[in-house]
């Protein structure tokens, strides 16, 4: 029996909580998000990295832990000009198709086993007037690591694993959609539990691009070949102007948009995935707030969320190989 199957059935006959047993869960999930605080770290189970509104808030940690990569090794992201007359933001297959052609020209770093990856991530604060201020982390993660290795349901993979895959994609955009799916399984090979939605095909295939385009080595070509890819998934969709990351650069914004909304008493979220305009690698991502939101609580509280506003952002400042775990470059 897999892990995850054991985790439903261990909850199988647990009955469905009521509002007012939710409602203090739900009161400290607001309250995080108007702090702008983050919760612990989870294990890198891919299928968290874009899980819709209910846990969109909650795996803030998750997405800025995913490993991610800004261009040529050891170097950060190039800061973007602000005015661009050559990116067209009218249409996500036309930004997708230039990216692929961009990227495909970028240099691979040439990784070794035993190496380790080092990131260093700028997190923002929100715009809300949270009291966190924005923060630097580094984080350094096994190359080969063993323990993303072994197949595991949800298992998120090594980077020696994505590097591989990447450089391995096929042409053909419907072949290599069919290896990710291969790649990512939807529902870890199981079907999913009573309390669990089951995602379309083009949300699915979305959201393993976005743990795929986040990763570090990137193996270009491949990245090219997923954009080309991604170009033909209905529901991507890029925001019709540039944004500023967390670390205040230009950013194109793509996200999917399917038209579900999430569980009640949950704010609808927008997650997007933040592309260089240069180099048209990954910057970082960000959460807003999709519609405006407002809630009263059994104890006469309102905690109120407004259409626009950022919950959570991460921008990708460092991307490296290193010898050696804590090794700077």
């Amino acid at each position: 029996m897999d892990e995850m199957t054991r985790v439903r059935d261990f909850r199988a006959d647990a009955p469905a909580p009521d509002r007012a047993r939710l409602a203090p869960g739900r009161r400290r999930l607001l309250d995080a998000a108007e702090r702008g605080a983050r919760p612990r770290r989870l294990r890198a189970d891919w299928r968290l990295a874009v899980a819709g509104a209910a846990v969109a808030v909650t795996a803030a940690a998750f997405a800025g832990s995913q490993l991610a990569g800004g261009g040529a090794d050891t170097a950060a992201p190039p800061a973007a000009s602000s005015i661009r007359s050559h990116v067209d933001l009218t249409d996500a297959a036309t930004v997708l198709r230039h990216a692929a052609d961009t990227v495909e020209q970028l240099p691979d770093p040439e990784p070794r086993d035993g190496q380790w990856t080092y990131i260093r991530t700028r997190q923002g604060a929100t715009e809300n007037g949270g009291r966190q201020e924005p923060s630097t982390q580094e984080s350094w993660y096994r190359y080969d690591d063993p323990e993303f290795e072994n197949w595991k349901e949800g298992d998120d993979h090594s980077p020696r694993e994505r590097f591989r895959f990447l450089a391995s994609l096929p042409d053909d955009p419907e072949k290599a959609l069919a290896r990710i799916r291969w790649f990512y399984p939807s529902d870890g090979g199981g079907e999913p539990s009573g309390d669990t939605v089951r995602e379309s095909r083009d949300a699915h295939h979305y959201r393993a691009a976005g743990v795929l385009i986040k990763s570090y080595p990137m193996a270009h070509q491949g990245l090219a070949r997923l954009y080309r890819a991604l170009a033909t998934v209905d529901g991507v969709e890029v925001v019709d102007h540039l944004v500023k990351d967390a670390a205040g650069r230009d950013a194109i914004a793509l996200y999917f948009e399917d038209g579900e909304k999430g569980p009640a008493g949950f704010p609808e979220t927008r997650d997007l995935l933040l592309i260089d305009p240069d180099t048209y690698t990954y910057l970082g991502t960000r959460s807003t707030v999709a519609e405006d939101f407002t809630e009263e609580l059994p104890d006469g509280a309102v905690h109120e969320l407004r259409k626009g506003q950022v919950l959570w952002d991460t921008a990708v400042l460092r991307t490296a190989l290193v010898d050696a775990e804590g090794r700077r470059p």
